[in-house]
């Protein structure tokens, strides 16, 4: 009975009737990103959806619901023993994910890292945004809107997270010499209402601050303590979520660094693919990809907007 079952089989692969294939398992690929709570990932998802649509694949995020680099790699490792056919990882922190990234290259899985970096470890190549380049931007709107120089705070996601730090890298390379001088840099570890408190705080404590720089959306946290308290303030951040382009359009944000965050989930998920299929030489294959960014000011946030499909008040 199974060895006619099995001929029946041979002879309607041959006639194109059955795929050979038929028979494989789902292939099914994760992003990791640092949290669920960013209104940012919700586009990169999006981008994992579309391209995991197209190749008639898996995938899912799995991440903790707020930043923490520990638990991040709890569910890496759970996902390795569950199984997966590819990893793409945004760490909270580039050594924290070292040992699991090589947990999952010596089980063959191929392993990219997304919007932030690890590059100490075995990953094969990084997808996303060339973060010191975007920075590097980011001080050049800063000293456009701010030509007189003054104090400014940075605000940044998690200490050790390595796109953010690239990001304050290529900004004071670019406020070089230019009189902006950084009080200080604080931390809200990717929590929009942790931002709220700390400009909230350094407002109070700093009246003479002139602007403020932040590394991510928490730009919209200090767009509404700016209008709420009525602050005289030049802020400049990343990204280019709906929400933050109603803020530069209105006035409360002089100007963003977008990233393209749903290109970034979809070439994600499509570089996995490739690597798979590559096998042992998914090495030789593996190149970094810069998913792009963008400049918006005042002057270009309608017609970005109305280019996504994104209609402002």
């Amino acid at each position: 009975m199974i060895r006619s079952i099995l001929f029946s089989t041979l002879v309607l692969c041959s006639l194109g009737i059955l795929s050979p294939g038929f028979a494989e398992k789902e292939i099914f690929y994760v992003l990791s990103p640092k949290s669920l709570n960013n209104p940012f990932w919700d586009d990169v998802r999006t981008g994992m959806e579309k391209a995991a649509r197209e190749l008639g694949v898996k995938a899912e995020f799995v991440a903790p619901p707020v930043a923490d680099a520990n638990q991040q790699v709890q569910k890496l490792e759970a996902l390795l023993e569950r199984g997966v056919d590819g990893l793409g990882i945004s760490p909270n922190v580039p050594e924290s994910v070292v040992g699991v990234i090589a947990q999952a290259r010596a089980k063959g899985i191929p392993v990219l890292c997304f919007d932030s970096d690890s590059p100490d470890s075995e990953r094969l190549c990084y997808v996303g945004t060339f973060n010191e380049a975007a920075g590097f931007e980011a001080g050049k709107l800063m000293k456009k809107f701010l030509p007189g120089g003054g104090t400014i705070l940075i605000v940044s996601g998690g200490a050790g997270a390595l796109n953010h730090t690239e990001r304050v890298t290529g900004f004071m390379r670019a406020i070089d010499k230019s009189g902006i001088q950084v009080i200080d840099t604080v931390y809200c570890n990717d929590d929009l209402n942790r931002a709220t408190q700390l400009v909230e705080a350094y407002a109070v404590s700093h009246p003479d601050l002139k602007g403020i720089y932040c590394t991510a959306s928490w730009v919209i946290s200090a767009a509404n303590v700016r209008k709420e308290k009525g602050l005289d303030l030049v802020l400049v951040g990343f990204d280019t979520v709906e929400a933050e382009l109603q803020l530069v359009k209105d006035g409360l944000v002089e100007g963003l660094v977008g990233q393209d965050p749903v290109n970034m989930g979809y070439q994600s998920i499509m570089t996995l693919d490739r690597l798979r299929k590559a096998g042992p030489g998914m090495a030789e294959i593996a190149d970094d990809v810069d998913t792009g960014s963008v400049i918006i000011t005042r002057e270009n946030v309608e017609s970005y907007a109305a280019s996504k499909g994104i209609k402002l008040r």
